[in-house]
């Protein structure tokens, strides 16, 4: 039988790919970390590990064994925080993929509250795009999927959503920026700067531009909103985005948000969704609570 104590520092020495960074993070000492390692590759029948002058890389059982410990290390720790709820120490970790333009007006403040009022919990974030978060899901490696036009699937539970209109945002000095309303065919004649095709966003943008017989041919495409507002603040083109993205920017005149024609694009939903199959410990159901009363004040907005 495999040891949990063998899987943890097999699983840093995966991530890591360095014993010695391991050794650090772990504060165990290397030869300590070999020997484990050494009776897992006596265990499974295979080497996992091979050691080279740049460090340490997996050979494909090590990278089969690595992927199902980070799942089974990440179980294991939902099980001790459920057991944690039972006696009431309140105590865990939430694991969040998130779309990068819910973080200033959705999910920073409602972790900065929960940080607060449970000093204990610690959260994991990551940026994702909404199909990367349903296997995220699926896996395990994810509790909360917060993102613009989460696909729908059974096992998919959407715990919450609320609807935003998309606006077109640009300089200030921007020939658009004066009006008061920018239709898609006003749009197609201008440069562009959207996220790929992977994000709900751009195929929501596709389809609307489609149904209006016109074609977004965008300049720039990058997944990145710091790079999307970066280049629209040195008037590199126009974003599409809901104005909760570039609130701040706004406020301080750096950008201008103009309202695109009614009925043209399909309102953002953005969707705050868990695993259906999965039991939720203490941690992820006082952030589902947080995040779902911020996306509340959203919709009342």
């Amino acid at each position: 039988m495999i040891s949990g104590r063998a899987l943890r520092y097999f699983d840093t020495v995966a991530r890591c790919r360095s014993l010695r960074q391991a050794s650090a993070q772990l504060h165990i000492a290397p030869t300590a970390i070999s020997r484990q390692i050494d009776l897992l590759e006596h265990q499974l029948g295979a080497p996992l590990i091979e050691r080279g002058p740049n460090g340490i890389s997996l050979t494909a059982a090590g990278e089969l064994l690595a992927a199902q410990a980070q799942r089974t290390l990440r179980d294991l720790e939902r099980v001790q925080e459920h057991i944690a709820d039972l006696k009431g120490l309140r105590t865990g970790r939430v694991s969040l993929q998130v779309a990068e333009g819910v973080v200033a007006g959705v999910l920073a403040p409602a972790l900065a509250s929960m940080g607060h009022r449970h000093p204990q919990l610690r959260f994991d974030i990551q940026i994702a795009s909404a199909s990367q978060m349903v296997e995220a899901l699926r896996r395990g490696d994810a509790d909360i999927g917060l993102s613009f036009f989460m696909p729908r699937h059974d096992d998919i539970l959407p715990f919450a959503s609320v609807e935003l209109h998309h606006h077109a945002v640009m300089a200030p000095d921007h020939p658009l920026a004066h009006a008061t309303e920018v239709s898609l065919h006003t749009l197609s004649e201008h440069r562009l700067i959207l996220p790929d095709a992977s994000y709900g966003v751009r195929q929501a943008l596709q389809r609307a531009a489609h149904r209006a017989g016109v074609v977004l041919a965008p300049i720039f495409n990058t997944a990145s909103l710091e790079t999307q507002k970066s280049l629209a603040l040195n008037k590199a083109g126009v974003l599409v985005l809901p104005p909760m993205a570039v609130h701040r920017e706004c406020q301080l005149g750096e950008l201008v948000s103009v309202p695109l024609a009614p009925s043209e694009l399909e309102a953002a939903r953005i969707d705050l969704c868990v695993y259906r199959h999965r039991q939720r410990s203490f941690a992820t159901e006082t952030c589902l609570s947080l995040l779902a009363s911020t996306l509340q004040t959203l919709d009342n907005s």
